[in-house]
């Protein structure tokens, strides 16, 4: 499971270190080395290769022809980006998703269980006050499950 948050620096070529909790996960609840990387929001989403399979089959579920569906995968898989790690830890993110998100120098890894998530630190300053929020009001919800 992924869990926690970490600040790592972005190069100007768009490489970038992986958490070093995150990378380990990858290896031994995953077996892989892989990541997809894709917008989500104001962010990266980053699923290990059988997460983001799985979520791929569940898409093949949805009518082809909605435009619901048509819209959603334009966005989710039009923009999404396989990374290999490479030996040292790091992964390199596309110019163009750098460049969608703002994405240069320091970028927060927030884990969410099954995948990660890539922010730049205004955007996620910005996002955990409007998150906090959104849990206070949702906490008493979710106790009832």
């Amino acid at each position: 499971m992924f869990r926690g948050q970490f600040v790592h620096l972005i190069s100007k070529t768009g490489r970038v270190s992986i958490p070093s909790k995150f990378r380990e996960n990858l290896k031994r609840a995953y077996k892989t080395s892989k990541v997809i990387i894709t917008l989500f929001e104001n962010c990266l989403s980053c699923y290990p290769l059988p997460e983001w399979e799985k979520l791929e089959k569940r898409i093949l579920k949805l009518p082809r022809f909605k435009k619901n569906t048509v819209d959603f995968e334009r966005h989710l898989i039009g923009n999404a980006n396989e990374c290999e790690i490479d030996t040292e830890g790091r992964i390199n993110i596309p110019q163009i998703l750098r460049k969608d998100l703002g994405l240069n120098k320091n970028l927060i890894f927030v884990g969410l269980l099954t995948r990660f998530e890539i922010w730049s630190e205004k955007s996620w300053n910005v996002n955990s006050k409007n998150s906090f929020k959104n849990f206070q009001r949702s906490r008493d919800v979710l106790d009832g499950i």
